[in-house]
């Protein structure tokens, strides 16, 4: 890993993913998680609720 770098680790052992890169830019790093948790199925996840606040 170049110093100043961040190695990322996305691990999903119900899809038998497992991926590992390595980055400088926090920002990219920030997008690409958030794009892959967002991808995710999170079968506790409660259900959408369509009443006003």
């Amino acid at each position: 890993m170049d110093e100043g770098g961040y190695e990322v680790v996305r691990r999903d052992t119900t899809r038998r993913e497992h991926d590992v890169t390595t980055t400088t830019n926090i920002d990219q790093i920030a997008r690409d998680l958030t794009i892959w948790m967002a991808a995710r199925d999170f079968t506790e996840r409660p259900t959408q609720q369509t009443g006003d606040f």
